[in-house]
């Protein structure tokens, strides 16, 4: 399957970022539309991944105090595990490669699957949208 990443550039294509991110957050995970939907709130770069030319996933990235934070990573449902996740991260590291302090927020159930990119679990669980949660940090 031949994946497409790119950063998003047009108003077309941040509605279809933002149309994944609600059937993946807001629909499937029953994350409520307040938490969600911040974009307003936050200054991010927004990456859309596309399959034969269907978006089908979505990741964004922005600066904070802390460091370069990756986030709200969501791939649609029929389009898991054939490597759009692994597709994003590597393009938003490629990205970031002169970054020193790289970190991202994941929930439990893929922290196995960033540990196989490089990431490191740091601290305790915590929740967020009744979610199980972990702190995870980019050592390459």
């Amino acid at each position: 399957m031949k994946i497409k990443v790119k950063i998003i550039n047009t108003k077309k294509e941040y509605e279809m970022y933002l149309a994944i991110r609600r059937q993946v957050f807001i629909l499937e995970q029953n994350i409520s539309k307040q938490i969600e939907t911040d974009d307003h709130l936050v200054n991010a770069t927004h990456i859309l991944a596309f399959s034969k030319e269907k978006a089908v996933g979505t990741a964004r990235y922005r600066r904070t105090d802390s460091g370069i934070k990756l986030e709200r990573f969501a791939v649609l449902k029929q389009f898991r595990n054939l490597g759009i996740g692994k597709a994003l991260v590597l393009f938003i590291l490629e990205k970031l490669k002169n970054e020193k302090f790289i970190y991202l927020i994941a929930q439990e159930s893929v922290i196995g699957f960033y540990d196989n990119l490089g990431f490191d679990p740091i601290g305790e669980f915590f929740y967020e949208a009744e979610i199980p949660h972990q702190k995870m940090v980019y050592s390459g």
